[in-house]
């Protein structure tokens, strides 16, 4: 049964195969690149906006305190110059205390910001490393995915010799044929 169903296949029926499987196996190696591209890139963009987010919020709050504390030195500058030497070493006092206040707000500020990026770095690692993890494994597949091709194209290439209808000159004749078609000469 098997020997019929080989020769009834023309060299070039098994010529146009090949091709259709090396070029439906390039489509999917596309695909999964393109697809661990684009994800890749929403990982980073999302990594990104959360970074720019972070560090706009610690902004605001931080620009907040600092127009408090100026409110509040204008306030205490308007009470010195009307009550000019009585309540001088008191607005002195109040002065220092607002900006103590302030610098205290600022080094909090300062610290959760730091904090905020360290863990947006410790996060765009995490996501850089599950990135490099994925592409090992698909590089590991292509290449499996080759093997297994290159194996089933051995294989059929020894069970073509093997139940070959035709005497071993014609068959090499054939091949010759054959492999001069997949790959032309270049001059």
């Amino acid at each position: 049964m098997k020997t019929n169903a080989v020769t009834q296949d023309n060299p070039n029926d098994v010529k146009d195969r090949a091709k259709e499987a090396v070029m439906s196996t390039v489509s999917s190696v596309q695909d999964g690149v393109q697809s661990g591209l684009a994800k890749t890139q929403d990982a980073l963009l999302v990594g990104l906006e959360t970074t720019q987010a972070l560090v706009k919020s610690q902004s605001k709050r931080a620009a907040k305190a600092l127009k408090k504390t100026q409110k509040q030195a204008r306030k205490n500058l308007k009470n010195v110059q009307k009550s000019v030497r009585p309540g001088l070493a008191q607005t002195q006092d109040t002065l220092l205390t607002g900006l103590s206040a302030a610098q205290i707000a600022l080094a909090k500020n300062a610290k959760r910001t730091s904090k905020n990026l360290k863990n947006a770095q410790e996060n765009l690692r995490d996501t850089r490393d599950a990135l490099q993890s994925q592409l090992k494994k698909r590089a590991r597949r292509r290449a499996r995915a080759r093997a297994v091709f290159r194996l089933g194209m051995l294989t059929g290439v020894v069970l073509m010799l093997l139940y070959a209808p035709w005497p071993g000159s014609e068959t090499r004749r054939q091949l010759v044929a054959f492999w001069q078609g997949l790959f032309p000469r270049q001059d």
